[in-house]
């Protein structure tokens, strides 16, 4: 019975990691990534599409990313992928990380 739990858990434990990984890429590139840019970030570490795909979904309906939709061609018409931006909110969430973290590593 225990068994049948144990390849979830592992799964869960797999996205959570690719999320980091995905949240990182978002907050050093500063810039709009589409879902083909998130799956060559996590493709080396064994990330299949359904990872990244529940990851994105999950991250939109949090709050943490923003769909900012296509970039527009000359006659105003959508041109290339959907693009996402990390949301205001989580970039400051992550800066105030950051600072916890330096001030920690200063201390010591």
């Amino acid at each position: 019975m225990s068994g049948s739990h144990q390849p979830d858990r592992r799964s869960e434990d797999r996205r959570s990691i690719y999320g980091a990984l995905l949240l990182a890429t978002f907050a050093v590139t500063r810039r709009p990534l589409s879902f083909d840019d998130l799956i060559r970030v996590v493709s080396d570490q064994g990330a299949r599409l359904s990872d990244v795909a529940d990851w994105l979904a999950t991250a939109r309906a949090s709050g943490l990313i923003c769909d900012v939709g296509f970039e527009e061609g000359p006659d105003g018409a959508p041109v290339g992928p959907r693009l996402f931006v990390l949301a205001d909110t989580a970039r400051a969430t992550i800066r105030v990380d950051r600072r916890r973290s330096a001030r920690r590593s200063g201390a010591a």
